[in-house]
């Protein structure tokens, strides 16, 4: 171990975990729960949990309402197995995030 990220790993996905690349997920479930804040309050926050992956998903405002658009419906416990695109991304203030968006379609077979 050399960093200090390795030696008290966080729990919660950050756009830094995604290395630069964009990675497909299926979400396995999305919870309703209460998320201490750097000032020692807690929120509730909608979480993501994904198949195959260790790390959970706090979803900021933006990010919970691009889930419901791309699950087609805003009952959050309805989400699971839903497929999504997640990338490392920029905010407004600067700050990096990570993007939720629809994985690309592959072209209709035109030879039949």
């Amino acid at each position: 171990m050399d960093t200090v990220s390795e030696v008290y790993p966080s729990k919660w996905l950050r756009a830094d975990d995604l290395q630069g690349r964009s990675v497909t997920v299926v979400i396995s479930a999305c919870s309703l729960e209460a998320v201490r804040q750097r000032d020692g309050s807690e929120q509730k926050r909608l979480v993501l949990s994904m198949k195959a992956k260790e790390k959970r998903f706090i979803l900021n405002k933006t990010q919970a309402r691009t889930m419901a658009d791309l699950a087609g419906t805003e009952h959050f416990s309805e989400w699971p197995g839903a497929v999504v695109v997640l990338s490392p991304a920029r905010a407004p203030n600067g700050q990096g995030t990570i993007a939720i968006t629809a994985p690309a379609r592959e072209p209709a077979d035109k030879s039949a």
